[in-house]
């Protein structure tokens, strides 16, 4: 495997389990310095410390990104621990948000805390990466969207379109100081997580019933590898985008 995070220190948040361990797991085998960030410290310091034992170099960090403070915390982490920020995977989020009651019945306190962690907490891990960024020259930020987005359903889908809406407006702020912003739009995608919530047969029911394939569906390394890509120079004229990554179950025109 290429080391083209040589140099390069990668922010990923919630990164305790399930897609951004994975993409911990990728830029640290490809040379990054990783800060693996976590509202649970103990889960993140683990998957940091695998990273270690297989030559690479991270720490794990305890942040809540529904919290500003925590957010700058984190980043003056990795700026201590490896002299400044070039990547920022944003990923943190509530998986039950999936299954909170619809928008007519929500509690006025989950849906806050909902939006804390699934929408501002990608402004707030922005605002605290930015400034180093800007000082080395530049970066790259991937958010965690979600073909739900364009599903209608419910808190989840809303705070989903919130984040592209974040994703594109960052894209066209930063362009100046050479930071490009992305999203990644996975489908269904089998991780440890939703498996305490439903088994792989369901989810691949759950699947064919948005129009996906029956048959195989995304592990957390698939949708890993797209996000690397667009944190890596090699898409470094691709801002602004979300990019689905859904085998065909969502398609747009």
């Amino acid at each position: 495997m290429t080391r083209d995070f040589a140099a390069k220190t990668a922010i990923v948040t919630g990164g305790a389990q399930g897609i951004v361990a994975a993409y911990a797991r990728q830029l640290g085998a490809r040379g990054a310095c990783v800060v693996v960030s976590d509202i649970q410290a103990e889960k993140a310091a683990a998957v940091a410390e695998e990273i270690t034992k297989s030559g690479g170099q991270a720490i794990g960090v305890a942040c809540d990104v529904g919290s500003p403070e925590s957010c700058g915390a984190c980043a003056r982490a990795a700026i201590e621990r490896f002299g400044g920020i070039d990547c920022l995977v944003s990923n943190a989020g509530l998986l039950t948000a999936a299954f909170e009651r619809p928008l007519h019945q929500i509690e006025p306190e989950r849906y806050r805390r909902v939006f804390e962690v699934m929408a501002h907490g990608m402004v707030w891990m922005a605002q605290a990466v930015v400034p180093s960024m800007r000082a080395r020259g530049g970066g790259a930020i991937v958010n965690t969207s979600s073909i739900g987005a364009w599903q209608a359903r419910g808190i989840y889908s809303l705070t989903k379109l919130v984040v592209n809406g974040i994703t594109v407006g960052l894209a066209k702020e930063l362009m100046p100081d050479k930071i490009r912003v992305n999203a990644i739009a996975p489908g269904a995608v089998d991780t440890e997580g939703l498996r305490q919530i439903m088994t792989r047969e369901q989810l691949l029911l759950y699947q064919q019933s948005s129009g996906g394939p029956a048959d195989t569906v995304a592990s957390a390394e698939d949708i890993a590898r797209v996000g690397v890509f667009l944190l890596s120079d090699e898409a470094r004229f691709v801002s602004g985008q979300i990019v689905s990554v859904d085998q065909a179950t969502l398609a747009r025109l």
